[in-house]
């Protein structure tokens, strides 16, 4: 068996002498308790689209299936699959992207890809009975990468509850680089790989459609997503990226109503308490099979518009305007009667145009934050305040906003900005005593910013 399969090309480095030989070991492996036909049926089924779309493996499945309809246990030998396959047109499809997001938009061709922006090592949590990775497998050795395939449950279990678990753990520990880890918990990866002599640290660690198991609501599905995004944070390099697949509206990124960001999972908030900051947001079209609903062997429905969210630590990540994560305060400044002479700073801001433009009071606040996090000032407005001892005051109002732009955003470290901003501001011109050291808003996206100042104005959605 050993020499056969040597021989057919399987630690070749042609990819698609690798592939036809996977097909004619896994036939030959498991003939023992599959037909032919059985067998290519089950294969089919369970989806391991890598070899499906690189060396056309389901083209091979269909037309061999056609072939032998009716139910034998005869092996096929080496001539004969290679007969079957000769004339069969092999197509390429789209590759898997195994480079840095950053590096992701510029090069789609992962063979001209700078070493330096390829990962060198994947790991992959919570993967159901294993299909991804078994998917991903054949193209990860054909560049180099390292694979990790992990699931929750220990090896005798996860036997028992997923059809396809030894077939998949097969697939992926045919590769010396690849390794599939049972019992390993996703919330706790410090305790695997983070040995003080031999820590592993990884480019890529992805969870695709993490779930609570059994019926849950958001406050335990938030639980689950922030205790492995702080989990992963300690085992990830610091050029790494942390990818998890969500379905559509779970992360809450882009919407656009403090309603729906509040159903969401909020995962870029949670991704902030743990120093990292949400990279990026993509469709994502899984291409495997879809086992795992609620822990038990059966698939489940992913909505419309499910999304790859990428996370990342604060290295000259520059996150685009629409996935960033925001906090909010209103600042109340006392508009002087008399117009005050230029202080030794420079600036006069206490003039009615002045207050009204904003910009003094957003450069003098830009100065305070961290670099990386930008300052707006979307809105502002003069009121006639009556007093206790009945006179009128004029009070200018802004809404200062803090965005997470290349630094993570948290509501501890805002509210730390608006004492700082209130100790700045003060220097120029007076604030109203009764509305100072009010806590800044819990954290929101900011493609709900500009609907929920129309809302608060208008009463408008």
């Amino acid at each position: 068996m050993y020499e056969t399969i040597q021989m057919m090309g399987i630690y070749s480095n042609r990819p698609r002498a690798r592939a036809i030989s996977y097909v004619y070991l896994l036939i030959s492996g498991l003939s023992r308790y599959h037909t032919c036909s059985s067998f290519f049926l089950t294969y089919s089924k369970s989806a391991h689209n890598t070899s499906n779309r690189l060396f056309g493996h389901r083209q091979i499945i269909q037309h061999i299936h056609q072939r032998h309809s009716t139910k034998t246990t005869t092996n096929l030998c080496n001539s004969k699959l290679l007969d079957e396959t000769k004339n069969i047109n092999i197509e390429s499809a789209k590759k898997w992207t195994f480079v840095l997001a950053k590096n992701n938009a510029a090069n789609h061709d992962q063979t001209l890809v700078d070493t330096d922006a390829r990962i060198r090592n994947i790991l992959v949590c919570g993967d159901g009975d294993l299909s991804y990775s078994a998917e991903i497998s054949t193209e990860l050795d054909a560049l180099g990468i390292e694979l990790y395939a992990t699931v929750l449950e220990d090896e005798e279990t996860h036997n028992k509850v997923y059809k396809y678990s030894s077939l998949n753990a097969k697939i992926i520990n045919a590769f010396t680089q690849h390794k599939v880890l049972f019992g390993v918990d996703a919330t706790t990866l410090l305790t695997y790989f983070g040995g003080s002599n031999n820590a592993t640290t990884f480019d890529r660690i992805q969870f695709n459609f993490p779930h609570w198991r059994g019926k849950a609501n958001n406050r335990y599905n938030r639980q689950l997503l922030s205790e492995f995004l702080r989990s992963a944070a300690t085992v990830l390099s610091p050029r790494g990226e942390i990818h998890i697949a969500l379905c559509d509206g779970q992360g809450g990124c882009s919407s656009t109503t403090l309603q729906d960001w509040k159903g969401s999972w909020q995962a870029s908030m949670f991704a902030a308490e743990h120093g990292l900051l949400l990279a990026d947001v993509s469709p994502y079209e899984p291409q495997y099979n879809l086992s795992s609903h609620r822990g038990v062997d059966r698939p489940f429905n992913l909505g419309k518009n499910p999304k790859m969210h990428v996370f990342a630590k604060p290295n000259g990540v520059h996150v685009r305007k629409d996935i960033q994560l925001c906090c909010r305060h209103e600042l109340h400044i006392v508009v002087p009667e008399d117009q005050p002479d230029e202080d030794n700073h420079g600036i006069i801001i206490c003039s009615m145009d002045q207050i009204l433009a904003g910009d003094a009071i957003e450069m003098i606040i830009q100065g305070i934050v961290p670099d990386g996090v930008r300052v707006e000032v979307p809105a502002r407005q003069i009121l006639e305040i009556s007093e206790a001892d009945g006179s009128l005051q004029k009070v200018a109002v802004f809404l200062i906003v803090y965005c997470s732009e290349r630094y993570p955003v948290t509501r501890l470290q805002a509210d730390g900005w608006r004492e700082l901003a209130e100790v700045e501001v003060e220097k120029y011109v007076p604030l109203r005593e009764n509305r100072r050291g009010r806590t800044v808003s819990h954290p929101f996206p900011y493609p709900s910013l500009h609907p929920e100042i129309k809302y608060r104005t208008t009463g408008e959605r």
